[in-house]
């Protein structure tokens, strides 16, 4: 049932419609699209964090998405120094363990921090 589900999706949107650098449903040996993966990654970062210390990232000129992994928790926040966040309520909060983002257009740091020492990856998408 799925398979017929993506299968008529892919027909739908059109599998030429698929950029390089966009994320794609392969087909299977028996023509069928079943499988999310992946193209590898543009540029790739990687930072050693320090426990309780922010550290930035530079953003690739023209990234559009980007990919986080990493040894421990961390906390991520677009254009600035990332905290460990106690109570918030205003919306400003660094995000927990985020697995992936869209860039806006402007975004050109991503601060990272940890609670305990770590390495996070960071994989960009032009």
């Amino acid at each position: 049932m799925i398979k017929i589900i993506l299968t008529a999706l892919v027909i739908a949107i059109g599998a030429p419609a698929f950029a390089q650098s966009n994320f794609r449903i392969d087909a299977d040996s028996t023509g069928y699209r079943d499988t999310l993966i992946r193209n590898r990654p543009t540029y790739v970062n990687a930072r050693s964090l320090a426990a309780n210390v922010n550290e930035d990232t530079t953003v690739p000129t023209g990234a559009k998405k980007v990919i986080f992994s990493a040894t421990c928790n961390f906390y991520a926040k677009s254009g600035g120094s990332a905290t460990v966040p106690g109570d918030v309520t205003n919306g400003s909060a660094s995000e927990l363990n985020p697995a992936a983002w869209s860039l806006d257009a402007g975004i050109t740091t991503i601060g990272l921090i940890s609670p305990a020492a770590c390495v996070v990856t960071i994989s960009y998408y032009l």
